[in-house]
């Protein structure tokens, strides 16, 4: 695992056939709408979320997250309820997303030559949504969501599954994460990972 520090670090190895990369945190700039839409589904529910401790498991469906918050705080909570809030207020809100320049010019300078994937723990229509508002959507090969996997990050499934049908193995493959989960699952899954925090920080 690299962490990246400068535009360089980014670079794939001729042996990456594939480039494999996370959403939200590493071409998105979605944190903070993120962050806010999912507080005001849980407010209603009783639940606190605080920033810290979403920054910490991005990585995470929201699904996931809702079901791990509640079971700390002791609260009975839908989580399919809370999901669909918090989808219908991002869905609003898509606009305020932004790309993070460093990683997308990755995905842009790339596409011709290697194979490209969408592997994350977003829900399917979210993240086409704002994908294609920032005319990222038609870059990818192929597109895995949290719908598609039985497990979300930090198990492999996804990247698996996106290396599987972009029919690469997985050790020829280069995952870019901004999570602790995320990172997780590209070593078990048997792939190359950077690890874009650093200099997602720095710009």
């Amino acid at each position: 695992m690299i962490k990246a520090t400068s535009a360089a670090d980014l670079e794939p190895a001729s042996r990456h056939e594939a480039l494999l990369f996370d959403w939200d945190g590493t071409l998105a700039d979605s944190q903070s709408v993120n962050f806010q839409v999912l507080r005001a589904a849980l407010e209603p529910t009783g639940v606190v979320l605080e920033q810290p401790w979403f920054d910490a498991r991005t990585g995470m469906s929201t699904r996931e997250m809702v079901a791990l918050l509640a079971a700390a705080q002791d609260v009975m909570v839908d989580t399919e309820v809370v999901a669909d809030r918090r989808d219908a207020a991002y869905l609003q809100r898509a606009h305020e997303v932004g790309e993070i320049a460093v990683v997308t010019s990755v995905l842009r300078n790339h596409r011709s030559h290697r194979k490209t994937a969408l592997a994350t723990g977003g829900a399917r229509q979210t993240v086409t949504a704002t994908a294609a508002a920032l005319r990222l959507f038609d870059l990818f090969d192929v597109v895995v969501t949290r719908e598609d996997v039985e497990r979300g990050k930090p198990a492999p499934d996804l990247f698996l599954l996106a290396a599987e049908r972009l029919g690469v193995a997985a050790g020829q493959c280069l995952v870019y994460e901004d999570s602790d989960e995320g990172l997780a699952a590209a070593a078990d899954a048997g792939m190359d990972a950077i690890d874009v925090r650093p200099l997602r920080l720095l710009t």
